[in-house]
């Protein structure tokens, strides 16, 4: 129930960003799979951290680090090191959360668009700074 409430609670400023990450990425030049390929590597990495800290944590009591342990000192880090990172995320879910909807909504725009389904608005440009005469 609560995970629903805060989805509920940060779609609008998700939406919010995924419409506008969506419209930033429309005029930009290339495909749809690149497109996405831009859009979408980020909050896979951060997701996939989230999901490793979350199973560290759930981890029965003192098998949270045996779980996550290869043997391999260089990949122990690296696993390590995206656990803490998705902990940070976990930390932050005030700018995790909508920062990941708002992606996926921006990928579903971009392919709705794409499919000609939906028509996103081309962004407009932000004032100019050299047309300001005060």
């Amino acid at each position: 129930m609560t995970a629903f409430l805060a989805l509920l609670f940060f779609s609008p400023l998700a939406f919010i960003y995924g419409r506008y990450r969506a419209r930033q990425l429309r005029v930009a030049p290339g495909t749809l799979k690149g497109r996405l390929a831009a859009l979408l590597p980020m909050p896979l990495f951060v997701a996939g951290c989230v999901v490793l800290a979350v199973l560290h944590a759930n981890a029965p009591l003192g098998a949270g680090d045996a779980m996550l342990a290869t043997g391999n000192g260089v990949i122990d880090f690296v696993i390590g090191a995206a656990r803490k990172i998705g902990e940070l995320a976990l930390i932050l879910f005030m700018v995790a959360i909508p920062y990941l909807l708002g992606a996926v909504i921006a990928a579903v725009l971009l392919v709705l668009d794409a499919r000609g389904v939906a028509t996103l608005a081309t962004p407009t440009p932000g004032p100019d700074a050299s047309a300001n005469t005060d």
